[in-house]
């Protein structure tokens, strides 16, 4: 859905800031609020632990809450027992994307009427979703990503680049130059505005911007091994990969 984070502090902030923000918000959000969370599945070989859990996720603008399945596969250190890295997947995301959008398109359009929002087809659901999400992108724009941080000359030029010129995208290009990756990364820039502003402005920051299919599956961001059996053995997943299919002399 979205792409790699490196480092301690960029890491909280996607992982509680990215829900916290949108709870606050008093318009539509595309981003639902988890409330509850019962695990499915654990497996633990240290250093390596697999979790598989259901969490409700709230959409508080409609009153309506949703399951959704995420598998996260987790490495600590072996001493302290902290994370060093996480791959996380949020099962049948596209599925749980199609299921709710329309059941957000009634209470998304009765928002652009009543701020008399232009250029928003009625009759379209994509162009109301579309419209509302990139309304909330070019708001947080205009008011935290200023001064040094700015982005777009003006509100007009925010919507019309959003709308006109990169595609809003499907439910998996959170990680792309999409209108939706800077939807996901607009719930951030409150905190450091000098840091995730460039994640919604034209260049898209390192975050959304273009990717290579090809170069994304083969080119895992992990330093570290994930395969639990071999993880103490072989710390580096070069040299996993050396003991599997050894070097030509």
């Amino acid at each position: 859905m979205t792409t790699n984070f490196f480092g301690k502090e960029i890491n909280v902030e996607y992982l509680y800031g990215l829900f916290l923000a949108g709870a606050r918000a008093n318009t539509t959000q595309l981003i639902p609020t988890p409330i509850k969370t019962v695990p499915q599945a654990l497996v633990i070989e240290q250093p390596v632990a697999f979790v598989s859990f259901i969490t409700d996720f709230f959409f508080s603008s409609v009153n309506l809450t949703f399951p959704l399945q995420i598998d996260v596969i987790v490495r600590f250190d072996d001493e302290t027992m902290k994370v060093t890295s996480y791959d996380a997947t949020l099962r049948r995301w596209s599925e749980f994307w199609d299921y709710f959008i329309p059941l957000l398109v009634p209470k998304a359009a009765e928002e652009l009427m009543a701020a008399n929002t232009i250029g928003v087809d009625y009759g379209n659901s994509t162009d109301i979703i579309v419209h509302r999400a990139v309304t909330d992108i070019c708001t947080v724009a205009q008011t935290y990503c200023v001064g040094d941080n700015k982005q777009y000359d003006s509100y007009d030029q925010c919507f019309e680049f959003l709308t006109k010129k990169v595609p809003f995208g499907a439910a998996w290009s959170g990680g792309g130059n999409t209108g939706f990756c800077r939807y996901i990364h607009k719930n951030m820039v409150t905190y450091r505005p000098e840091v995730h502003c460039p994640h919604i402005g034209p260049t898209g920051g390192h975050y959304c911007i273009a990717r290579n299919y090809t170069d994304v599956v083969l080119n895992p961001p992990f330093h570290e091994s994930l395969i639990a059996i071999k993880a103490s053995e072989y710390p580096l997943i070069s040299d996993l990969a050396n003991s599997i299919v050894p070097s030509s002399s």
